[in-house]
Order: C-alpha cells, then sequence, then structure tokens
C-alpha cells in the first residue's frame, strides 16, 4: 500500500492540470446520496406544489438515510438492517438481508446495480473481531453481485454511503480514517489513510477531482490533514490540502468548480473564497444560491452573503422545577435540501422534547416535510410521523421523475407524498 508520503510525492511528479468542466457532465451521475456525485441536492424533476400522502412503507426500523431512486424502483434502507426495493406504487419487490442497522443510502449505477455501504459488527461486541465495513453490490433482482470487506485498521469500520464517479468508480469514506475507490467488479481500486476521522461521503467534481473532510483537532506529523479539506486525483493521489477549515462536514461542488464544504467557499485550486459562519449541509440551486441547514435554513449569494433565513424553532433547556431537580430539553434536527426542477426546495425536520429528572428522560418526536420557495416563502409542511422514547429525525429527501417525494423517519415509514 502506497504510504501517505509516497502517495504526495506522486501527487506533485504526476498530477494532471484539472480544470472545472461546464454541469453538463453531471447528466452522468446516478441516484445516489444528496441526489448525485457533486451532492448539490439538486434533483432534474419537479417535487409537489401540493402534498398529499400517496402511500408509506413500514420497516422494522428507524429510516435515518434518503433512499435512491431510478429506473422506476425506490431503494430504502432502514435500521432494522434490510434494503428494501419498492416499486412506485409502494409494494415491496424484494429486500436484501444484513446482519447490522443500515444507516446509510444506496446507489443506484448506470446498468441498475445497487451499491450499499455498511459495517459488520459495529453495534455488538464480537470475540470474533473488531467491526469491519462492507460495501454490497446488488442485482436489480435483489441477488448479491458481489461485497467486498473493508479489514480493520484499528479504529471505525463504519462505511459512509457510496458516491459513483462518472467512471464507475465507487468512492466511500471509512470512520476509521481512510478514503476507499473500489472498481465496479468489486476489487479494490486503492485506499488512502486520512489519519484524521472522515465522517461523510466523498464529493465528486465534473472533472472527476474527489473532494473530502477530514476532521480531526490533534494535528501530527501523521495526518494527511488535520480539519480540512483534501482534494484528490482519481488515481487516489493527492492534488491539495486546504488546512484550518474547523467543522468541515459534508461537501458540494457548485456548476463553475467551487467546493463548498459547510460554511466556507473554496476555489478548485484549493484557495479560500469566503466563508459563511453558520451550517453544515449545502445544496446549490441552479441559480447559484446556496442553501446551509444549520440551526436554520439559509440562503447565501454565490458572494457569501446572505439572501434570507428560515427558523424552525429554538432547541435548548429550561428548568421546570425551582431546584432544577426537573428539566425540559427540546432538541431539532434538521436534513439536507433536496432542490425541485420547479425550483422549489424540499427539507425534514424533526423536533424532540425531553422531560428529565433523576429518574431519567422521557422524550418524544414528530417530523415534518418542508417545502418552500426560493425566496424564502414557506410553501407547505406535511407531518411524516412521531414516535416517543427516542430522538426523532426525517431523512433527506429524494424526488422521482414522476414528482413524487420520498421520505424516511424515525417512526420506521418510508412516505410518498405526491
Amino acid at each position: 500500500m502506497l504510504t501517505v508520503l509516497s502517495l504526495l510525492a506522486l501527487s506533485l511528479l504526476s498530477s494532471p492540470s484539472i480544470q472545472p468542466s461546464t454541469a453538463s457532465s453531471a447528466s452522468r451521475s446516478w441516484p445516489m446520496y444528496h441526489q448525485n456525485a457533486q451532492h448539490t441536492g439538486l434533483s432534474p424533476f419537479p417535487g409537489p406544489a401540493i402534498p398529499f400522502l400517496r402511500w408509506t412503507f413500514q420497516t422494522n426500523g428507524p429510516v435515518r438515510s434518503a433512499p435512491a431512486v431510478g429506473h422506476g424502483r425506490i431503494y430504502v434502507s432502514s435500521e432494522d438492517g434490510n434494503l428494501y426495493a419498492l416499486n412506485l406504487q409502494g409494494d415491496l419487490l424484494w429486500k436484501f438481508q444484513t446482519p447490522s442497522p443500515i444507516i446509510t443510502s444506496p446507489a443506484i449505477g448506470s446498468d441498475g446495480t445497487i451499491y450499499l455501504a455498511s459495517c459488520l459488527r459495529c453495534n455488538y461486541y464480537s470475540p470474533s473481531g473488531p467491526p469491519e465495513g462492507i460495501l454490497y453490490a446488488i442485482n436489480p433482482s435483489g441477488s448479491l453481485k458481489w461485497n467486498l470487506t473493508i479489514a480493520n485498521t484499528g479504529e471505525g469500520g463504519e462505511l459512509s454511503s457510496p458516491t459513483i464517479g462518472p467512471d464507475g468508480t465507487i468512492y466511500t469514506s471509512d470512520i476509521g480514517f481512510r478514503i476507499i475507490a473500489v472498481n465496479p467488479d468489486g476489487t479494490l481500486k486503492w485506499e488512502l489513510a486520512a489519519g484524521g476521522e472522515v465522517f461523510d461521503s466523498p464529493t465528486v467534481g465534473h472533472d472527476g477531482t474527489l473532494y473530502v473532510g477530514i476532521d480531526d483537532d490533534n494535528p501530527s506529523p501523521s495526518l494527511l490533514c488535520a480539519q480540512c479539506m483534501v482534494a484528490l486525483n482519481p488515481n487516489g493521489t493527492v492534488r491539495w490540502s486546504l488546512f484550518g477549515l474547523f467543522g468541515v462536514g459534508p461537501l458540494a461542488v457548485g456548476p463553475d468548480g467551487t467546493i463548498y464544504a459547510g460554511g466556507y467557499a473554496i476555489n478548485h485550486d484549493g484557495t479560500a473564497k469566503w466563508r459563511f459562519p453558520a451550517g453544515y449541509i449545502d445544496s446549490i440551486g441552479r441559480d447559484g444560491t446556496i442553501y446551509i441547514s444549520g440551526d436554520s435554513l439559509y440562503a447565501i449569494n454565490p458572494d457569501g452573503t446572505l439572501q434570507w433565513q428560515f427558523t424552525i424553532g429554538g432547541s435548548g433547556g429550561h428548568c421546570i422545577t425551582t431546584d432544577c431537580s426537573v428539566t425540559s430539553y427540546v432538541t431539532i434536527q434538521q436534513s439536507s435540501v433536496a432542490i425541485g426542477s420547479n425550483g422549489i426546495l424540499y427539507f425534514g425536520s424533526g423536533v424532540t422534547d425531553s422531560t428529565c429528572s433523576v429518574s431519567g428522560c422521557t422524550r418524544y418526536g414528530a417530523g415534518n416535510l418542508y417545502a418552500m420557495a426560493p425566496n424564502g416563502t414557506l410553501s407547505w409542511k406535511f407531518a411524516v410521523g412521531s414516535t416517543a422514547g427516542l430522538y426523532f429525525s426525517v431523512s433527506d429527501p429524494a424526488i422521482g421523475s414522476n414528482g413524487t417525494i420520498y421520505v424516511g423517519s424515525s417512526d420506521g415509514n418510508l412516505y410518498a407524498i405526491g
């Protein structure tokens, strides 16, 4: 395996000159996490103008991650360990069972192959060995095409949602400090030791450059970089690193090659453009507006100035009794934004009320899907479940070609909203 130092040296000697291309190359992207390989949240299809419930599909565990919609199918994963394949009417076609809860989004290749990342032994101790990442390739019929186990290197093991590059390469990251590329036939193409935690899915630029955020606040000579973003050539060699990006979060690439990482905007050559001090999840509209989800939904102009802000409600806590022996907390979770071709913004939010005392906490949570006009005016909101006893969350939405929006929630349902 190439070391970090040898990869750095090789990148200096052999890196090709890469320039941003037009957004037309995005047409080679197939359904995956955050809509496409650039993770812009931008859909080629319009979402519903007026919401109504078409159907629900019940799994046996929370649905934390966005479904993938393509080839006339909806693929949704659940913490019950199954990947479900549904037709557009919500009927079960098949399910693929795995031994662990699934909290990642599937990705659909150009030939209909479904790629799914998970983890072996992540949710329990096993004397047979530490946790390991596993990537599945599943045929459209529901049978296993291949799987690849990513051996544990001492920490982590859980893989991120897969991203498919323009040449069919499948990219994923290991919270155990690695970036991984896999060939479409299931063989390992390359892996790179990052030296810091890589929480989010790699993002692929229009020219094939791979962008990854690394979060580690204890820099050492062994680290590729710390609290930073790294740009990689398709062969896994390092193009450049940008340091000092606190809380990088997921990445997205705009049509002009600008990379958005949390509240940062970065030129394709690795120089910083501007920073907006809020939020972590970026979506990019057709007009170049950047949408950041944090304690509010922010719309940011391409020059980094605030266009508008929408706040669902405040989170925080307060004392119920005078001696604070009983307290109440409100926690708000917000998904990323899916942008319909009609310009409407769709995002989910889970609100959890907790009441805590010395004997423990009781919780009640509920979720909503929101639709918002590009000018920040709320068009509608639609309830997507409630439950007691846990923190409530709503998955990232996905928009189908028939204008239906699909979203999962902690109650175990996938909702199809027309």
